[in-house]
């Protein structure tokens, strides 16, 4: 039985883009992301962390500020 994977599988990475370093910077967390909106109600699913991992892998980290992530 073949088995669909949630995060997809990036192909090809040349360079962080602006929309991944966003992503990248939200620590890939999709709550509050402007693309939330554009993904809802549709049977695709946002690829973009799975293209944020890729990018980590095979260039590195950007060189970025991350945002504090505060819990209460």
């Amino acid at each position: 039985m073949l088995r669909s994977r949630d995060m997809g599988r990036a192909v090809a990475v040349r360079r962080w883009t602006n929309t991944a370093l966003e992503c990248y910077k939200r620590g890939c967390v999709c709550e509050g992301c402007f693309y939330t909106d554009f993904f809802n109600g549709s049977s695709q699913k946002c690829q973009m962390k799975a293209s944020v991992l890729e990018l980590v892998r095979v260039l590195g980290k950007p060189d970025v500020e991350l945002q504090q992530m505060l819990s209460e």
